[in-house]
C-alpha cells in the first residue's frame, strides 16, 4: 500500500479538506491528532470525532461520487498517508482482506456515532462531557501511578463543540470536576485522578 501512498505533513490548525469539496483521497494517520466536524447554520462548529494514529478517514463514500461529508482539521501536528480514491478502491477490489478491515472500521465508527446521538438525546451536558472524558481515556489514556494521563491539546471550546454546549457551561463543569479532585486539566493534558468515581457520574 505504501507504493501508492503519498506522505504529507500538516501543522496544527491546518485544514485537510472542507465539507462539500470533491472527494479525492483516503487518509491514514501516521502520527498526530485530527478532528472531523461540521458547521451548523449558526456558524457553530460541531465536532463529530477525534482521530488518532492508526485511524483512517473519511469513513463513508468509497464507491460513489459524494463530496467529503465533513471538514477535517489538524489538532496536533500530523503526518498522513494519502491514497487517491480510485487507487484505494482498486486496492480493496484486489485485496478483499483490506476491504474487510475497512468495513470493520466503518462499523465501529457507526456504533460510536449512534452512541453519541443517544447521549445527546438522553443525557444532560454534564453527563455528555463525562462520557467524552471516559472515551478519551479508552482511546488515548496512559496509566500512571496516581492516575491516567491523556495528552491531547484540547480546549474548553473544543469540549463545548463536542457536546453541543456553551463554553461557559463546560468551564463550570470542568472546574467542579477539578474541585472534586477528579481531574486536572490544561491545554496539553487531561489527568484523571479517579476513573471509577468519574464513571459513577455517567
Amino acid at each position: 500500500m505504501k507504493e501508492i501512498a503519498i506522505k504529507r505533513t500538516y501543522k496544527k490548525k491546518h485544514l485537510v479538506f472542507i465539507e462539500g469539496e470533491k472527494r479525492e483521497a483516503v487518509y491514514f494517520i501516521q502520527s498526530g491528532i485530527v478532528k472531523a466536524y461540521k458547521i451548523d447554520e449558526g456558524g457553530n462548529e460541531q465536532v463529530i470525532s477525534l482521530l488518532y494514529e492508526g485511524d483512517m478517514f473519511p469513513h463513508v463514500g468509497f464507491f460513489d461520487t459524494a463530496p467529503y461529508p465533513a471538514t477535517v482539521g489538524i489538532v496536533q501536528d500530523a503526518e498522513l498517508f494519502v491514497i487517491l480514491i480510485d487507487e484505494f478502491e482498486e486496492l480493496m477490489i484486489r485485496w478483499p482482506q483490506i476491504a474487510v478491515k475497512v468495513m470493520k472500521i466503518m462499523g465501529r465508527k457507526i456504533v460510536e456515532l449512534q452512541q453519541c446521538f443517544q447521549d445527546f438525546i438522553y443525557k444532560n451536558v454534564s453527563h455528555r462531557l463525562v462520557e467524552i472524558l471516559i472515551r478519551l481515556v479508552k482511546e488515548q489514556g496512559e496509566h500512571q501511578v496516581n492516575g491516567i494521563s491523556i495528552k491531547i491539546p484540547i480546549t474548553n471550546q473544543d469540549f463545548a463543540n463536542m457536546v453541543s454546549a456553551s463554553r461557559e457551561s463546560i468551564n463550570r463543569i470542568l472546574n467542579q470536576l477539578k474541585k472534586d479532585e477528579l481531574i486536572l486539566f490544561n491545554r496539553i493534558e487531561i489527568f484523571i485522578y479517579d476513573l471509577k468515581r468519574l464513571q459513577e457520574l455517567r
